[in-house]
């Protein structure tokens, strides 16, 4: 099968699937916007991409012309496009059918509810579609709070690959680690998470502690000043951003990782995910994506957002548990990752449901 991808070139996500097509023998053509190739040298080489000529908000309306003629030249089975706003709006404007248009996040909660015009976008965008994809159950449940129309959504869970995300033997020292991989960004709470910490070195004043936070963003002078405000430059360790081949042995140095998310936005938890395939038991708040992924209690603990003294008493008992008790923990999170987020197994699910689209038309 020929599939053009309509679709962002600065997405992992849409990385991992299109190399994985790839990979199952799909012949794809990747259309983006110009200002967004950052990943584009990560492409497989069998990808051909096409930047396209208009960057920016303007580009989702005047690059269909473009693809329309590209696509007369170049027939293809499927369209499949990612993010329902943008380029969802880029595929409306296209015109090609079959469609299979998957929501990713953002795009559903944060997007239709800035403008009326946003909203009626929005559910345009998502009639066009012959099918519509989603990585969550409850973004699934998002989208119905104003998308109330009989097309069945199917759920795609979004995994990581078990052959890279698995336990590591490394060398650790006697420091008891909580950590963090994620972009450095208000939404994530992780204000809340050194203000949780700075608590919990008050009740272990003398224990060997330390907290790991990986990653950039615009808050992260902001951070680096609340960390040296509360006394806490010599525990806390602002390591920057690493490359995604490099978090499986980052996280393997952890003995607890903290998402600490303060916002509703987390459409599918793939950095508890991740955390849970390594074998390290995981806090997190209940924002929507975590509370899917997780068992709260066996694979780790979840607390209200930004309940500040809630994620203090998740930090104490995870400390106090024995080693073999955070290992049952361990265990538990890399068989539910197993079971449910292998990312071969998905990319099964996600070709039945593009399949679907075919079959639509």
């Amino acid at each position: 099968m020929k599939i053009a991808m309509i679709s962002s070139g600065n997405s992992i996500y849409v990385k991992k699937i299109a190399n994985a097509l790839v990979e199952r023998g799909y012949e794809i053509i990747l259309f983006t916007l110009p200002n967004h190739n950052k990943l584009l040298s990560d492409f497989d080489k069998r990808i051909t991409v096409v930047t396209l000529p208009v960057k920016g908000k303007f580009g989702y309306f005047l690059n269909a012309s473009y693809i329309r003629k590209y696509l007369k030249k170049h027939p293809v089975d499927l369209v499949n496009s990612h993010y329902a706003s943008g380029y969802g709006t880029l595929s409306r404007y296209v015109g090609f059918h079959p469609l299979a248009l998957a929501v990713f996040g953002s795009d559903v909660y944060e997007y239709p509810f800035r403008s009326k015009l946003n909203m009626k976008t929005m559910i345009k965008n998502l009639n066009n579609a012959d099918i519509i994809t989603s990585t969550s159950n409850v973004m699934v449940k998002k989208v119905r709070e104003f998308y109330d129309k009989d097309k069945e959504i199917y759920v795609t869970p979004f995994g990581v690959d078990i052959n890279r995300f698995h336990p590591i033997e490394v060398e650790k020292d006697d420091v008891f680690e909580f950590g963090i991989v994620k972009k450095i960004e208000p939404k994530y709470g992780i204000d809340i998470l050194i203000k949780a910490y700075k608590k919990f070195c008050g009740i272990y004043p003398e224990a060997k502690t330390r907290l790991c936070i990986y990653g950039r963003g615009s808050a992260l002078d902001e951070y680096k000043n609340l960390a040296d405000s509360l006394g806490l430059n010599e525990k806390i360790q602002f390591k920057g951003f690493i490359q995604n081949e490099l978090v499986p042995e980052v996280l393997s140095h952890m003995d607890v990782a903290v998402y600490s998310s303060s916002k509703n936005s987390e459409s599918f938890g793939v950095a508890v995910v991740e955390a849970m395939a390594c074998g390290i038991p995981v806090i997190a708040s209940d924002a929507s994506g975590f509370t899917e992924v997780m068992e709260d209690g066996k694979t780790g603990f979840l607390f209200p957002m930004k309940d500040i003294e809630a994620l203090v008493n998740c930090m104490v008992k995870m400390y106090e548990m024995t080693p073999e008790e955070r290992k049952k923990m361990s265990q538990a999170g890399i068989e539910r990752v197993r079971n449910l987020y292998d990312f071969s197994k998905n990319m099964d699910t996600y070709e039945l449901a593009i399949g679907k689209a075919i079959k639509s038309k």
